[in-house]
């Protein structure tokens, strides 16, 4: 066939303007993290009653918590190259087919050991669902809009999470904790339906992949109509990697330094985070505060990092992402030694838990934008999911740790002021990150300049 135009795939998404097309694929995307926010933290909700349903320990619910950490790391380590080989939509469809069974299957679980593995087994979609679909945000998002786009989809686990603890409070009074599990497996089942019929492919996966070009010219006319017809060459700048593994890809040059900047900063801010969801109300409450206190204190640090995955966005968009990050995350450390320092009583206490949460918890999701601008097409889907992946052992860590210092007996300050090596350590990766990335590919990085 011969062709009389081209049109450039990878110019046109990035230039284009936001339209319905980009507000479908954000909407489809903060639904995914919905249910995974909802999922993941199932487990927290239901874990009273099914002490006092089954008449075990406390203890006795580690491994199942523990299990399903494990399942969101191996997932999000398995979902990237699939994703890579076979598509960000099919990947995304298939994960949360998965979970939604898997959670129906563990209501049904007769005990700790059978529920152990169910949870570990629903971690597994999980893991693999939410780093592609910022993934597929991010290939569709204009480029002055792509880091915003991908910590708005973000927010869609904090609010999937606020919703589950609501839910939780009226339905398992009236049909005991089973009914978290079934519905957190039905309403993923339903959405996948949705999700077959309305979620498009990747157009920068299909370019780069020769294939699917009726697909493809379909998808750009629906961002802007008549842009392509039967003359137009569809083309992009990006290569398949012709067989060359994506994994391997991502830690070669020139893409190594980069690679592991990005596992090191999410790690320690993930361990950070993790630290802080699971032992904050604790740490409170051994302070002289009510148990009242202690839960109002940890849900401002959740609603301080809503708020700041958006303003982190929007910040990522205008300037260096890498100066953002390393701002943030100085302010992180700040907000750390003044809690540490500081006796400020219960309000003084919440606003600083605030801003801690406003600046840690939104560079978690910065560290994604940040991988998502940076590698290419054919890699990208398996360095945000790797770079997940490596971060959720973080998480792990962070709990695990939090057990250990507490049994060492610190008080307050000691606890908080441990936090500020992690959050030392993020500030050099994402430094790291920066520098490399504006001498590697200025023009995947961010190349504003301000």
């Amino acid at each position: 066939m011969t062709f009389s135009k081209q049109l450039n795939v990878q110019e046109f998404l990035d230039s284009r303007p936001f339209c319905a097309f980009h507000w479908k694929i954000l909407l489809l995307g903060l639904a995914v993290l919905i249910l995974d926010g909802f999922d993941v933290v199932a487990m927290g909700f239901i874990a009273p009653a099914l002490i006092g349903d089954w008449k075990i320990t406390r203890a006795a619910l580690g491994p199942v918590l523990s299990m399903g950490l494990f399942g969101l790391a191996i997932g999000a380590l398995a979902g990237g190259p699939l994703a890579d080989r076979f598509g960000r939509r099919r990947v995304i469809i298939g994960a949360v087919v998965f979970f939604g069974l898997m959670s129906i299957a563990s209501a049904w679980s007769p005990n700790i050991a059978v529920l152990s593995v169910m949870r570990f087994l629903t971690g597994l979609g999980l893991g693999a669902s939410q780093p592609n679909a910022a993934t597929l945000a991010s290939e569709y998002a204009p480029k002055k809009h792509r880091s915003l786009m991908v910590t708005v989809i973000y927010c869609g686990f904090t609010l999937g999470a606020a919703g589950g603890g609501f839910l939780s409070s009226y339905l398992i009074p009236l049909h005991g904790w089973q009914s978290i599990l079934v519905v957190g497996g039905v309403v993923p089942l339903v959405f996948a339906v949705a999700l077959f019929f309305v979620l498009p492919e990747s157009a920068k996966f299909l370019a780069v992949k020769h294939e699917g070009r009726a697909a493809l010219a379909r998808i750009i006319n629906q961002i802007e109509p008549a842009a392509v017809d039967a003359s137009t060459e569809l083309v992009t700048a990006e290569r398949g990697h012709a067989g060359k593994g994506a994994i391997r890809l991502i830690v070669s040059k020139p893409h190594t330094t980069i690679t592991l900047a990005l596992w090191v900063g999410l790690f320690m801010n993930l361990m950070t985070v993790y630290f802080l969801n699971s032992w904050l109300p604790i740490i409170v409450k051994d302070n002289n505060f009510s148990l009242a206190d202690a839960a109002l204190v940890g849900a401002m640090m959740q609603v301080g990092g809503t708020l700041g995955n958006i303003v982190i966005g929007w910040k990522m968009d205008r300037f260096k992402a890498y100066k953002v990050m390393i701002g943030m995350l100085l302010g992180a450390g700040i907000f750390t030694v003044l809690l540490a320092q500081l006796n400020v009583g219960l309000y003084g206490l919440i606003g600083l838990v605030f801003l801690l949460g406003y600046c840690i918890n939104s560079t978690n999701t910065g560290w994604t934008a940040m991988a998502a601008n940076y590698y290419p097409t054919e890699m990208r889907a398996t360095g945000t999911s790797w770079m997940t992946g490596i971060g959720r052992f973080g998480a792990i860590s962070g709990a695990s740790i939090g057990a250990v210092l507490l049994s060492f007996k610190w008080d307050f300050g000691q606890l908080f002021l441990a936090l500020t090596v992690p959050i030392g350590i993020a500030i050099v990766a994402a430094y790291v990150q920066g520098r490399r990335c504006t001498n590697v590919a200025p023009v995947l990085c961010n190349a504003t300049t301000h």
